[in-house]
């Protein structure tokens, strides 16, 4: 059964497409069953600029556990990033 789970954060930065550095200022969340990743469920990042969100649109689909380490990385290097500007 889909999920139909979905999320969107605003959000400041630049993603890397074949040719060009892009504006990104959007990122939609899904959770729902993959199309490319062999797991029941995937997390599917889908970055773009909303000014031109086809063009922008930078994809990711990774497995929930995938996304799991991420998100402890990201705080792990948060973290060890925080405690510089101290």
């Amino acid at each position: 059964m889909c999920t139909m789970i979905a999320e969107r954060a605003s959000i400041q930065g630049s993603g890397k497409t074949e040719n060009a550095w892009i504006s990104i200022d959007s990122c939609d969340i899904y959770y729902d069953h993959p199309d490319h990743v062999d797991s029941e469920h995937a997390i599917t990042l889908s970055f773009s600029n909303q000014l031109d969100p086809i063009n922008s649109r930078i994809s990711l689909e990774i497995t929930p556990e995938s996304a799991k380490e991420i998100i402890r990385k990201i705080k792990a290097a948060l973290s060890k990033g925080d405690s510089l500007e101290r």
